[in-house]
């Protein structure tokens, strides 16, 4: 074994070596579903929601079909908004903290376990592992380390035992089960780890386990609705989501022994039959690796933790087939056996632990190589893209990012790969023709919104987005049909009548249409721009008082909306009111000086 250290230093030199490797991360931005669930979503950005998390899992995302009742991790994220706002520093900060705790705690796990040799080197492993990079590099992956931080808990609390020890574990098990619901393993692992520790003596241990396994049960009770469609309306058919997942098994096996080839998005496909060559080939691995642990209780508890720590993401048909942050926890149950193989090795020959020190050392210099690959969406997806190739979404997320970059010639050529792999796709088509349209593409834009449209109609957004390229084509009539159309299918956002009051008051000339297509637009959302057209609307009508209070209703929405500011100042200006025109002007300069619209502003303030 590792020479012996004090175990609270063994616990922290394990905590601080793992979130040690993650500081670099600081600098780093957002990633994927980072920004509807975060940068976008409105709900975390003050403390007053708090409450609500608890029981409404659409305050989870700006989209309502990525709903998720994850009431803890969102606490987390209002508290950090609370701390540092949006800068994604902050978050990063946490993650690699929690991190660090995670690999404390599986050292203080093994010790409860009565796996005192083994401790430091499993903990070790467990945080310097890549294979571990995206939890913590990936904001969105505070859902696995904070609820791996709860589980463990609430693991070693049921081991400590007392009156103590119960309401640690209760209460971890609770705060587990609101951050990720992966939890609801936790009674079977408990179980196993009385097991290992006491034999076939922890069979006096079932009272605790079944509250545990009642908590679960609530859970899946209160979360019905989403548990229910993801396992009565999967989007898989479940002999194929359970071919795929036996032969994910051997790929998490792989990527685990040798984590060299990690990605944000893996080269990994459907299994549609239990006899095709990967499926067997993965069962006939996992079966042997099975065998060989069998005869060894360490063994069987490893195998048997990682079993149970993936089970849910087998049973549960997901969108993405394979993802590295899934193995968190279950990867535990590697680095104990990697912890007890080198041990076994080391008792006859001492100088092996010298190669353990060479071998986390190289762990750690493959986690911070894998770690620049998470700087940014563009190399995060350049990465993706290089490595699994055939996949749709590293070509997609790698356009986007491009064009974000202003790289939009490369942006095209990404997007058309993507096309090329699915030329169907909805998102791929979709965004390059918005990319055509801001190169001042519209005819190629239309071609592309159309082509989607022709195979799926009540896309509303590509209705949506027809009707831009037909205005930014001169063709308004047909945009009118296009937006009319997008209203039929059901559009709820007051995008379509915000376009129609455009329409009306540019080119149909009637103000009054126009302004009831806004107020319809209004009554959908509130909007600073909204504001602004029915402000220029009511001053097409005459109505000069209504127009300005549209104006002020903008800028209370949003402060820095320099248009309604400039219309304002135009308003105050023809009413005699020089020093509020002035100040409105002036508002305008210090938001957008370099601008034409600062460059007016800046104008009509010399005549003031």
């Amino acid at each position: 074994m590792l020479p012996p250290l004090r175990p609270w230093w063994a616990t922290a030199l394990a905590a601080l070596a793992a979130g040690g490797l993650y500081l670099n991360t600081w600098s780093h931005g957002f990633h994927y579903d980072d920004f509807h669930s975060l940068v976008h979503n409105p709900h975390i950005r003050g403390l007053e929601k708090i409450p609500a998390f608890f029981t409404d899992p659409s305050l989870f995302s700006t989209n309502p079909e990525s709903a998720m009742y994850r009431p803890v991790l969102l606490v987390s994220y209002a508290l950090n908004h609370a701390l540092g706002g949006l800068a994604p520093g902050g978050y990063h900060l946490v993650n690699a903290l929690l991190h660090g705790l995670n690999a404390g705690l599986v050292h203080r796990l093994c010790l409860a376990l009565g796996q005192g040799g083994l401790a430091l080197p499993t903990a070790l492993v467990f945080g310097l592992t890549p294979a571990n990079s995206e939890a913590a590099n990936y904001v969105s992956s505070r859902s696995e380390l904070l609820m791996a931080a709860f589980f463990l808990l609430a693991c070693l609390g049921h081991l400590r035992g007392g009156p103590a020890g119960q309401a640690l574990g209760g209460g971890a098990a609770i705060l587990a089960l609101l951050t990720k619901s992966v939890a609801a393993v936790l009674a079977p692992v408990v179980a196993l780890c009385h097991w290992l520790r006491e034999g076939m003596e922890a069979r006096r241990r079932w009272p605790a386990l079944a509250g545990l396994a009642i908590l679960a049960l609530l859970y899946v009770l209160f979360t019905r609705q989403l548990v229910g469609q993801a396992l009565l309306d999967p989007i898989r058919a479940h002999g194929v989501q359970w071919w795929t997942q036996l032969k994910a098994g051997a790929y998490y096996l792989h990527l685990l022994v040798m984590p060299v080839h990690l990605s944000a998005e893996h080269q990994f496909s459907l299994a549609r039959e239990p006899w095709e060559g990967p499926v067997l080939a993965a069962g006939a691995l996992l079966l042997s690796l099975a065998l060989v642990l069998w005869p060894f209780r360490r063994g069987r508890f490893a195998g048997a933790w990682a079993f149970l720590l993936l089970l849910p993401t087998a049973l549960v048909p997901l969108v993405v087939l394979v993802n590295e942050h899934r193995l968190y926890l279950a990867g535990i149950g590697f680095a104990l056996v990697l912890a007890w193989a080198w041990g076994e090795w080391a008792q006859r020959r001492p100088v092996a632990w010298a190669g353990f020190g060479v071998y986390t050392t190289v762990l750690s210099l493959l986690s911070l190589g894998r770690s620049a690959s998470w700087v940014d969406e563009l190399s995060l997806w350049r990465d993706a893209a290089l490595k699994a190739p055939q996949m749709l979404k590293p070509h997609l997320r790698l356009a986007d990012a491009l064009v974000s970059a202003d790289r939009r010639a490369d942006a095209e050529q990404e997007y058309l790969r993507a096309l090329a792999l699915r030329p169907e796709h909805p998102g791929a088509r979709n965004n390059l023709g918005l990319l055509y349209l801001k190169q001042g593409r519209p005819s190629q834009a239309r071609e592309e919104f159309a082509a989607l449209l022709r195979a799926s109609p009540d896309n509303i957004p590509a209705r949506l987005n027809l009707g831009t390229a037909l205005l930014a084509m001169g063709q308004w009539q047909e945009a009118v049909g296009q937006y009319q159309q997008a209203l039929a299918h059901g559009e709820r956002g007051g995008e379509a009548e915000a376009k129609l009051g455009q329409i009306a008051l540019n080119h149909q000339r009637d103000p009054q249409l126009a302004l009831a297509f806004f107020d319809q637009a209004i009554e959908k959302r509130q909007n600073p721009q909204l504001w602004v057209w029915r402000g220029v609307t009511l001053r097409a009508l005459r109505r000069a008082a209504e127009a300005g209070a549209a104006y002020q209703r903008a800028v209370a929405l949003d402060p820095a909306c320099a248009e309604a500011w400039f219309n304002l100042g135009n308003l105050w200006a023809e009413q005699g009111e020089t020093a509020r025109a002035a100040d409105a002007f002036g508002r305008v300069l210090e938001l957008i000086p370099d601008t034409e619209l600062g460059r007016l502003a800046r104008q009509r303030l010399a005549k003031e």
